[in-house]
């Protein structure tokens, strides 16, 4: 589950200092709502106890979301001054929770470190683009019969690529995912990440899939 923390602050409209709580670990596949406030801009949104008024403060927290192969250590744009020195601190700090989080949690073992808010609501909202394509293509392919491979999330993102591959059953290798994501294009050309799949298709050497699953 999401934690939280307690942090000092000071409103930056009126001076007042006062104690806050900030997500210090976001787990985006459980905590929803607290995903949903990422996304809305609302996140660690805070309201003076003296004078009312809202404003936004950043803490650095960790973002985490097995499912998606994600893990971000997400920090306030202000580091920014400081960047090398605070990218090999959050990397000493990750080292320790290495083999725990990428055994118990199913992930790569591979972060990412962003500074500021908006890098991770452009790569969530990328995802939940993705995620809405990857529904429609998986439905057209199930009424066609096809089976579907899933797509490593890294590789999915790296390519924007859905997060599935369709393929005809008992098929297997490039040319046949292939023949399957172009005969579902010729039924609905308004799916980009479609497109973008039948192009890392034809450019792939060999007819191994290297960016799906094991």
């Amino acid at each position: 589950m999401s934690t939280k923390g307690a942090f000092r602050v000071e409103c930056p409209h009126c001076g007042e200092s006062f104690d806050a709580d900030f997500w210090t670990v976001v787990r985006g596949d459980r905590d929803l709502e607290v995903k949903e406030l990422i996304l809305s801009g609302e996140f660690d949104l805070l309201m003076c106890p003296k004078c009312e008024e809202m404003f936004q403060h950043e803490e650095p927290f960790l973002y985490i979301d097995p499912a998606r192969d994600l893990l971000a250590f997400v920090m306030p744009e202000a580091y920014l001054e400081k960047k090398d020195e605070w990218l090999a601190r959050m990397k000493a700090d990750y080292e320790p929770l290495r083999a725990s989080l990428a055994s118990g949690q199913g992930l790569s073992g591979t972060p990412l470190y962003l500074f500021g808010l908006a890098p991770l609501t452009a790569l969530l909202e990328q995802d939940r683009d993705r995620e809405e394509e990857t529904e429609v293509l998986e439905f057209m392919a199930r009424e066609d019969g096809l089976q579907l491979l899933a797509v490593k999330p890294a590789s999915a993102r790296e390519l924007d690529i859905p997060f599935s591959v369709p393929m005809p059953a008992g098929l297997k290798g490039r040319a046949a995912a292939l023949k399957a994501a172009e005969a579902l294009r010729a039924r609905n050309d308004a799916l980009p990440r479609l497109k973008k799949l039948i192009d890392a298709l034809t450019s792939l050497e060999g007819d191994e899939l290297t960016f799906l699953k094991s």
